[in-house]
């Protein structure tokens, strides 16, 4: 009678120890959410970076050579990465990359040039001429891995400068599947000509 005392009170020293256990974890995981840990999390900064050229003479444009640089600084990767450039105004402004999947690029001249790009679409072209706005994709990368950039590198700008002073524009906007609303870029191309 004694050895199954003993025997129940094992059990249940050993079935305390497992509710301890569980009710531990337990506390780690709300602990954990309430700090953000182990929430996928959706992050990204897309931002532009680029060089002003003046021209020499009043007959030459002026240039604005850019990237258009997303970066995934969250937990989880964004799929079907998609870019809006919109350029204004419109009707004086060029806005001018090579495009397509044949373009090559020198990887040791800038590391972030690795991806082609391409319009969205076939409608994407009368968009251009109609309200200013590239939609663009890249051709090979379907998602952006987490804490990864993609880059739309070495567009150009050119511009006039003349007696009329115009105000030239350049917005960026990124779209995936998990942003389909989009985000606004950090800065602007901003050229007062």
């Amino acid at each position: 009678m004694s050895d199954q005392l003993l025997d129940v009170e094992k059990k249940v020293h050993a079935l305390e120890r497992d509710i301890q256990a569980v009710k531990q974890t337990l506390n780690e995981i709300k602990k954990a959410k309430e700090q953000g840990k182990g929430i996928d999390q959706i992050s990204i900064i897309p931002y532009f970076t680029y060089s002003l050229l003046l021209p020499k003479t009043e007959e030459q444009k002026g240039t604005v050579i850019g990237n258009f640089v997303i970066y995934n600084t969250g937990s989880v990767p964004l799929e079907n990465p998609i870019i809006c450039l919109k350029v204004m105004p419109k009707e004086r402004a060029i806005l001018s990359a090579k495009l397509g999947e044949d373009v090559q690029y020198d990887r040791h001249l800038n590391p972030l040039v690795m991806e082609p790009w391409q319009y969205i679409d076939e409608e994407a072209n009368k968009i251009v001429e109609e309200k200013g706005e590239f939609w663009l994709k890249p051709v090979h990368i379907s998602k952006i891995e987490a804490g990864h950039k993609l880059s739309f590198s070495n567009f150009q700008l050119k511009f006039d400068i003349g007696e009329e002073q115009t105000t030239y524009k350049v917005e960026g906007f990124f779209y995936c599947k998990q942003l389909p609303n989009g985000v606004r870029a950090l800065n602007n191309i901003v050229i007062h000509a």
